[in-house]
């Protein structure tokens, strides 16, 4: 009887932490069962007080529409609603689309930086550079540290603020 009683002991989970090319890229947190989940960039952002709550609020906002959007409904397993020979996407995936629409009509010029900063999970940095080319930095020793955009200290600044005027576009 006790050996009916006695647990089978689990092997223990061997979770991988991210690279470091990964965490070069975007920062990474601890999450449940000792995975390893990305920090969203406005997250980042609102952290360090480059954008205000109400900024982030609405940024997210965009974010959840956007990545709803982009679902497939007959990708996902979770989406019930396509049944039989029903291909067509449900209501909430239709209304995302919608909303996501709109909130990219009055970004305007704004919508490539929002969409790559809020649902892509691109940086600033990593936009500029995508944007404008990048150029190697070296410490005083002749060590490689990163790269960085051309004009660094303008161009990041100046997509910051397009940014900020993005999130104020973005209306409920």
């Amino acid at each position: 009887m006790a050996a009916k009683n006695k647990r089978k002991r689990r092997p223990a989970i061997h979770v991988e932490a991210p690279t470091e090319e990964q965490l070069g890229r975007s920062e990474y947190r601890r999450a449940n069962h000792g995975h390893y989940r990305k920090v969203p960039v406005i997250d980042t952002m609102l952290a360090r007080d480059q954008i205000t709550p109400q900024e982030h609020a609405l940024l997210g906002y965009y974010r959840d529409m956007a990545s709803l959007a982009d679902k497939s409904p007959l990708k996902s397993c979770i989406d019930f609603s396509v049944k039989g020979g029903d291909i067509g996407p449900s209501a909430a995936i239709t209304s995302a689309i919608l909303e996501t629409a709109r909130i990219e009509r009055y970004l305007g010029s704004l919508r490539e930086l929002a969409r790559a900063v809020a649902v892509e999970d691109k940086s600033i940095t990593q936009w500029c550079i995508e944007q404008f080319g990048g150029r190697e930095r070296y410490d005083g020793n002749g060590k490689f540290i990163a790269i960085v955009p051309v004009g660094e200290t303008k161009r990041v600044q100046m997509a910051t603020m397009e940014l900020r005027m993005a999130a104020r576009r973005i209306v409920r």
